[in-house]
């Protein structure tokens, strides 16, 4: 229940968002529809935020191999990075977005009409995650790349921690899925007339923003971006890739937080 609870939750976040000064509905739902989609906002916007990503990436990169041995607030970071997508969402939105008079329901897909919907969007994000695991088992066997161990000093450690750490998943789950399957796909579709050249393109951004993770992780996140960006082609909406990246990312950190403090880490497997 308590997860109903949160998707709920969720929706309601994407109608305040979706409504506030939006406009009106537009006839195309889809995030990275057919060719001919026009770009949601400037050259200049798009620039900007590539810069900001991999530049931002590129220094969380310098600052972990130059501070290997500092021990790290989590409860910072976390609030940090928290800051940090809720200001890529509202660049997106506000600066890019409303100028264009481009509703964020549109680059999301619509919303739900009924239960079936909403459910439909469950069984298919479930369904993919059944994907994405089996594509990191494969990466952890023959890359030796496990998401564990690349992000073991972020995992939270106490209740406190757990909890915020959940919020944020949740929230970084939906602005990525904006910024990056949303914003960037639709952007490099509209302007290469190419679906497939505007998921590749954003899993390769998407990729990119993740360099401090080494150079095994931007590749195993690239092929796991676009895996996001076919499923948002696919289904014409950002809804399925939503509940699944912040499902993922909620229960990759309880499962570490409940492993630790049961001593059972090395049992579970690594997503």
């Amino acid at each position: 229940m308590e997860a109903f609870g949160g998707l709920a939750t969720l929706q309601a976040i994407m109608d305040e968002l979706t409504t506030s000064g939006a406009g009106e509905i537009s006839a195309e739902p889809s995030p990275a529809g057919p060719v001919g989609l026009k770009p949601v906002a400037a050259v200049w916007h798009t620039v900007i935020l590539l810069v900001v990503v991999i530049g931002f990436s590129a220094l969380q990169g310098v600052q972990s191999l130059s501070h290997a041995a500092v021990t790290v607030n989590r409860l910072q970071t976390y609030v940090a990075t928290l800051v940090y997508e809720v200001l890529l969402l509202g660049y997106v939105w506000l600066l890019g977005l409303m100028l264009r008079k481009v509703p964020l329901r549109e680059l999301i897909g619509g919303r739900w009409a009924n239960a079936k919907d909403f459910f439909l969007d469950v069984g298919i994000a479930l369904l993919f995650w059944l994907t994405v695991a089996g594509m990191l088992v494969f990466a952890h066997s023959e890359l030796g790349f496990s998401g564990v161990d690349a992000a073991k000093s972020m995992f939270p450690q106490t209740a406190i921690e757990m909890a915020v750490f959940i919020v944020l998943a949740v929230f970084a789950g939906f602005c990525e899925e904006i910024v990056f399957r949303g914003y960037f796909q639709r952007q490099f579709t509209a302007w290469t007339g190419n679906v497939g050249a505007g998921v590749v393109l954003q899993a390769i951004v998407f990729g990119s923003a993740h360099i401090y993770q080494g150079w095994k992780g931007v590749l195993v996140i690239t092929v796991y971006g676009a895996m996001f960006g076919a499923l948002a082609a696919l289904c014409k909406s950002l809804r399925p890739g939503i509940i699944q990246h912040c499902t993922q990312d909620g229960f990759s950190g309880f499962a570490v937080w409940y492993a630790q403090k049961h001593h059972l880490l090395t049992m579970i497997m690594r997503f």
